[in-house]
C-alpha cells in the first residue's frame, strides 16, 4: 500500500509540475483541442483515406468497427471511473489550491476517457491504414495533443492519461483483430 501511496503522490507532483508550465495565453488553444467535436474533421479524413484505400463498402464497415471501439472505450471508462472514484485534480483538496481552474468537472478522473477513446481510434486507424499510407503514424498527433490537453487543464493526472493510452491500445487491438478478420481479409 505504501508503494501505491508513493505512486499517487508522485503522480500529483508530476501533474503540478506539468500544469505549472501553462500560460493564460495558451488556455484557449488547449480548450479548443480538448473539445471532442473539434476533431470531427479528422474522423472524416480517416474515413476518406479508408474509402480511397478500400472502397466505400469496406470503409463503411471500418467506420462502424471504429465507432464501436470508441463506444466500447467510453463504456469501459465509465465502469472504471465509477469503480475507482479517483477525484480529478481540480477536486482533490490536497492539491487544488495550487492549480489554475480553467474547466470544472464533477465526475471522476481515473481513467481518462479522452485518452482512452482517442488512442483507441488512433491505434485502430494506424493498423488499418499503415500499409496504404506512408505517414499514417501522424495519426498519433491527435491523441497526444488530446491527452496533454487534459493535463494542461488539470482535468486528469498523468497516470489517468497513461492508463487511458494503454486501455485504448488494448481495445484497439481487439477491434483490429475483428476488423482484420471480417473486413480486411478478402
Amino acid at each position: 500500500m505504501e508503494l501505491l501511496n508513493s505512486l499517487i503522490e508522485y503522480d500529483k507532483q508530476l501533474l503540478l509540475f506539468l500544469h505549472s508550465k501553462g500560460y493564460t495565453f495558451w488556455d484557449g488553444f488547449w480548450l479548443f483541442i480538448t473539445y471532442p467535436p473539434h476533431w470531427i474533421p479528422l474522423f472524416f479524413l480517416l474515413f476518406y483515406l479508408g474509402f480511397i484505400a478500400f472502397g466505400l463498402k469496406k470503409a463503411l464497415y471500418i467506420a462502424i468497427f471504429t465507432a464501436s471501439s470508441a463506444a466500447s472505450s467510453l463504456i469501459l471508462v465509465t465502469i472504471i471511473k465509477n469503480y475507482f472514484q479517483r477525484l480529478r485534480p481540480i477536486n482533490d483538496t490536497s492539491i487544488n489550491k495550487s492549480i489554475r481552474v480553467i474547466v470544472e468537472y464533477n465526475d471522476f478522473s481515473f481513467v481518462s476517457g479522452h485518452s482512452t477513446v482517442s488512442f483507441t481510434i488512433a491505434f485502430l486507424s494506424f493498423w488499418v491504414l499503415k500499409k496504404q499510407y506512408k505517414f499514417t503514424f501522424l495519426v498519433f498527433i491527435f491523441p497526444l495533443l488530446f491527452a496533454y490537453s487534459r493535463i494542461y487543464l488539470a482535468a486528469h493526472f498523468p497516470i489517468d492519461i497513461l492508463f487511458g493510452m494503454f486501455l485504448g491500445y488494448l481495445i484497439a487491438l481487439i477491434f483490429y483483430k475483428i476488423t482484420n478478420q471480417f473486413v480486411l481479409k478478402d
